[in-house]
């Protein structure tokens, strides 16, 4: 059977720049090898990585890149089953009208859906002509629903499932056993598109050969803004040292890649398998470089732990204090020791390790005087060598209890969930603070680290990138000659 699997364009509100992530969909690879391994012909339409420099106005209030629905479904053959890929709430309503599109163009097809977002608001997509929504992990239900199709199972043996009759919920989460899979299928992307962009989820450089690759998933913390804990189910699940190897040193001799961004949630829950990772890269000689964009947990980390992963290659990775305020830590029942970051911060500053530290504004109970804390903490990382802090704003998710919150209230629509939200009553005040507070992390960083400031302001336009900030000042440089050539595109209006 073929299945096409489709990566929709990069979608943002126009008041939300940034709030996307244009890398490469190691998610989808790994979900499209696995399909293949069960005999399937499979294809991926990646709708951003193959025109990641045309942009288009969508529904007037949003900005995407990429093709269009459109032209996504002119590329899906009538004997093809297509599977549309939703990562996260920016994706709603485009992946919506992809769903459309597919099915006006035959209805009798079956269209699936699924991914992290679509977990938790199936319905939606069944109401747009989905036929299948897929709840959770991919790699068993996929292949199991391909065989349904083609008449080889029973309905009766499928698992975390939505049709527009049934609700199958999940009785497994993150039960998969991560060795046994196979290696993302990064052949079907574009990966030359992508390493001449000179961004990514992490910092890239131009011309610069990476990959983006997984190594654990799944998280045992239970931090209340967080989707995880309903999508993992509290597990925490993790390739062995060995496979990692094994997989690093195949895109080494496979693709020339010689720099890694390591996409886990929690990459060293497991401290024997770090140390094994990193002994492992040193005494096989990889000579590689990597880096952790989204993130590694401070309570897992030590100074002795850092120079174990700065001598294997380490050169970045953030942390996520969320808040300089112990109470509001209470609040997003974040059990974090929040006192130890400076010191992991200057640790690796001294590394030569670039380091990010992640703040959220505007938590439900949050008080001036929690704000003023967080302030100081912030200018006392500066002093540390911390190279960049960001700091979206607090907006709700689905299937977390911040949904709920009063103070979260006044979306419209899932597409208004992002790290800008306009809607919110005290966005302005909340903006007004998150501004000033980076300047006063800039004004701190200059006056404690001058050199390594003028240094941050070079490498933007160099394209020698340390840090996503830096990486980003650069993007919106060449996307604006980008956006001079998209004028004239005509707004996509389902």
């Amino acid at each position: 059977m073929k299945f096409i699997l489709i990566r929709p364009p990069v979608v943002h509100l126009k008041a939300d720049f940034y709030g996307s992530i244009p890398g490469i969909p190691s998610g989808l690879a790994y979900l499209a090898a696995s399909v293949r391994e069960f005999g399937h012909d499979v294809s991926i339409i990646d709708a951003y990585g193959e025109d990641p420099h045309r942009f288009y106005t969508f529904r007037k209030r949003f900005r995407a890149r990429g093709l269009t629905p459109s032209e996504i479904a002119d590329r899906v053959p009538d004997d093809a089953i297509p599977g549309v890929s939703v990562h996260c709430a920016s994706e709603h309503s485009m992946c919506l009208e992809i769903v459309r599109e597919l099915k006006r163009r035959n209805a009798d097809r079956p269209v699936l859906v699924g991914g992290y977002h679509t977990t938790f608001v199936p319905e939606d997509f069944v109401k747009a002509g989905a036929d299948f929504v897929v709840l959770g992990e991919g790699e068993k239900r996929v292949p199991a629903l391909l065989s349904y199709i083609e008449g080889k199972t029973e309905f009766a043996s499928l698992d975390g499932l939505v049709t527009p009759d049934f609700f199958i919920d999940r009785k497994e989460k993150y039960t998969l056993d991560l060795n046994s899979q196979p290696f993302a299928a990064v052949d079907l992307l574009p990966l030359e598109n992508y390493w001449k962009l000179g961004y990514g989820h992490g910092p890239a450089m131009r011309g610069v050969r990476y990959m983006n690759i997984l190594t654990s998933r799944g998280c045992p913390y239970k931090c209340s803004f967080c989707q995880a804990p309903q999508m993992c189910g509290g597990h925490w699940l993790a390739k062995s040292a060995e496979k990692v190897l094994e997989e690093l040193q195949f895109h080494i001799d496979r693709y020339e890649i010689h720099d890694f961004h390591l996409q886990d949630e929690n990459f060293a829950i497991d401290r024997k398998r770090v140390e094994d990772i990193c002994h492992g890269i040193l005494d096989r000689k990889m000579n590689i470089t990597f880096c952790f964009p989204s993130g590694l947990k401070m309570e897992t980390l030590d100074e002795n732990l850092l120079e174990l992963l700065a001598e294997a290659g380490c050169r970045y990775f953030s942390l996520s204090p969320e808040s300089g305020s112990t109470r509001v830590l209470k609040l997003m029942n974040k059990t974090a020791d929040i006192q130890r970051v400076p010191r992991l911060i200057n640790k690796a500053s001294n590394l030569g390790i670039a380091t990010c530290c992640f703040f959220v504004a505007g938590t439900p109970g949050e008080i001036p005087s929690d704000r003023s804390e967080t302030r100081a903490y912030i200018r006392k990382l500066a002093r540390a060598g911390v190279e960049e802090v960001v700091m979206p704003i607090m907006t709700p998710f689905p299937a977390t209890p911040s949904m709920d919150s009063p103070e979260l209230q006044g979306f419209t629509e899932m597409d208004d969930l992002c790290f800008s939200p306009v809607w919110r009553k005290d966005y302005k005040k909340l903006d007004r603070f998150r501004m000033g507070t980076y300047l006063h992390y800039y004004s701190t960083r200059f006056f404690n680290h001058p050199i390594g400031f003028v240094k941050m302001l070079g490498r933007i336009f160099t394209g020698k990138c340390r840090t996503k900030g830096e990486m980003t000042a650069r993007r919106l440089l060449r996307d604006s000659l980008d956006k001079i050539v998209s004028i004239g595109e005509k707004p996509v209006n389902p």
